[in-house]
């Protein structure tokens, strides 16, 4: 009845709040939803508690309703998420033909990598990890109570299924630490998961340990009356139980550990500490979480163990688990911070480039933000080029700033007005050349301008009595297009021969103005001085005829 009312509530609650959640359902709250759900999970195993004076299982009712409670409304925002995620599929492409077709193939064996590498069928993949995940196991459990063997056999699927869910989670972190630079530029964000990943494989192993430990129990009792009746009895639930006591006690010592009569193995510490008899949840769960913890950090060295299957496995898989999470983690660690070290250095070597104080201090933080997001994302960047790798608002900014200090240093263009120079330093491209590059070469044709930023260039030519020059920051190159662009009769002609070679002398960054583009930037520095003009001559002509007419006015009144 309380599980009817609780599931009531929250169909209300997300009936009258769904626009709510479908926005708080974003990439990276799902990543926190499977974080939630993983943590919460191993709850489930601490249901069951042994009472070891009347010989069975009982289950902590209240521990069982609040996990499943929580459990289906995580599940449930899961779904949603899921849902959206197709629907939005389905309208960029149509999925549904395409993944026909794939499948086909691959069920002919033809095409079968390219299934497999195809992006669709890869999120069709994690939709379908997705929704084994949330298969209502545990809360079946609990709601519809299965007291028998079958309860094992569900625990086992939901073993199974935890570990999806801890493989969904973790790549859900990887695609969060590539995408979103607020995650990876937090190294003590990184730090404080594989901390979360630890404590968490201590969590899942002791709540391992502990319903283990109860199985084992419990399997001790079974073969005790069977030896003795000889039948089986499969019910322990505190419902039904054995019955006769005095046998059980003498067959299987649960508080003694008394190993020559049956062996307990490496659940002989569970069950002699009297933790599966254990009501009290908190203390439970802290001391289960310091057992896995504890075996975890040894690898497992020291866990004795009985001859049986389950047991050897469980203790095998342990020991692996911890080895591979302590070479994982210490690797990712080293990685992630030799990748943080190399970030932040390269920012300091971004705050003493040479003209990096010019720039005001708006426009200076939003370069260091645009270069920061390129080394979280692209893992690099162009460390000598503060121009590169900038985002358009931030290019224009400071496109506007250097361009106006180059082309003002030139006498063609020290007299034109803010618009038309502005124009022209929106067309400017920045380029950045390595040393010895050739930038011109003479007798071929100039496409552009130059004008050097940061660097030396060297001059020369062979036809010509030039000897080697050297330019430097500042300096421009190219500047024979700019007659051609003006004379509009031969602008339709062919482009100006250089009759030098212009080679990077050392790095250079700058910035170049195509032929095209400086001829459309003259066109309108043209136009526009003519519309001056001709405002200019329009307010002149209207103020004679306004002065002619107070003349007028004047004589007449004389």
């Amino acid at each position: 009845m309380l599980v009817a009312c609780l599931l009531i509530i929250i169909i209300i609650i997300i009936v009258l709040y769904r626009k709510a959640i479908a926005a708080a359902i974003e990439n990276k709250r799902y990543l926190l939803l499977n974080v939630i759900a993983m943590i919460l999970d191993p709850f489930f195993f601490y249901i069951p508690d042994l009472k070891d004076e009347i010989k069975c299982i009982h289950c902590n009712d209240t521990l069982g309703i609040t996990a499943t409670v929580i459990r289906s409304i995580l599940d449930f925002l899961k779904l949603l998420h899921i849902s959206s995620e197709l629907r939005e599929a389905d309208k960029k492409e149509n999925q549904r033909k395409k993944f026909k077709h794939l499948w086909q193939q691959l069920k002919n064996f033809k095409g079968g990598r390219e299934v497999l590498e195809d992006p669709m069928v890869r999120m069709w993949m994690l939709f379908f990890i997705d929704g084994l995940a949330i298969l209502p196991i545990p809360q079946v459990l609990v709601i519809f109570p299965i007291r028998d063997t079958g309860f094992s056999t569900a625990m086992t699927f939901f073993v199974l299924q935890y570990l999806l869910r801890v493989i969904r989670t973790y790549f859900l972190f990887t695609d969060a630490i590539e995408v979103s630079g607020v995650i990876a530029d937090a190294t003590w964000g990184i730090f404080a998961f594989y901390v979360l990943l630890y404590l968490q494989s201590g969590h899942m192993f002791g709540a391992l340990w502990y319903y283990y430990a109860i199985e084992k129990a419990t399997d001790c009792w079974r073969e005790a009356s069977e030896n003795h009746t000889g039948r089986s009895h499969s019910y322990v639930f505190c419902n039904k139980c054995f019955g006769d006591y005095k046998l059980l006690n003498d067959s299987c010592p649960i508080s003694t550990g008394n190993t020559t009569r049956y062996n307990f193995g490496i659940y002989k510490d569970a069950l002699q500490s009297g933790i599966v008899r254990e009501t009290y949840f908190p203390k439970k769960l802290l001391r289960c979480l310091h057992w896995g913890l504890q075996k975890l950090s040894a690898f497992g060295q020291d866990l004795e163990t009985s001859d049986d299957v389950g047991e050897n496995i469980f203790a095998i898989w342990m020991t692996i688990y911890g080895v591979v999470l302590f070479v994982f983690l210490i690797g990712r660690m080293q990685s992630e911070t030799t990748r943080a070290h190399k970030i932040n250095q390269k920012l300091r070597q971004i705050k003493h480039w040479k003209h990096f104080k010019d720039i005001s201090t708006f426009v200076r933080a939003k370069i260091r933000e645009a270069k920061r997001e390129n080394l979280l994302l692209k893992h690099d960047i162009h460390i000598d080029s503060l121009v590169s790798d900038l985002p358009d608002d931030t290019a224009k900014q400071v496109k506007l700033h250097f361009g106006r200090n180059l082309l003002g240093q030139m006498q063609k263009f020290e007299n034109w007005e803010d618009y038309s120079l502005d124009h022209l330093c929106g067309c400017l491209k920045p380029v950045f050349f390595s040393e010895r590059t050739t930038i011109i070469s003479e007798g071929e044709s100039i496409h552009e301008m130059l004008f050097v930023l940061e660097g030396q260039i060297s001059i020369y030519s062979k036809s010509k009595l030039i000897g080697l020059k050297r330019q430097e920051d500042g300096n421009y190159c190219g500047e024979e297009i700019i007659d051609w662009a003006e004379n509009q009769s031969s602008s339709h002609g062919h482009l100006p021969i250089s009759t030098r070679t212009i080679i990077a002398h050392t790095n250079v960054e700058g910035f170049t103005l195509k032929t095209d583009e400086l001829k459309h930037g003259i066109a309108l520095h043209r136009r526009f001085n003519q519309s001056v003009s001709f405002l200019q001559l329009f307010w002149r002509f209207k103020t004679f005829k306004q002065m002619q007419m107070k003349r007028r006015q004047s004589r007449s009144h004389e």
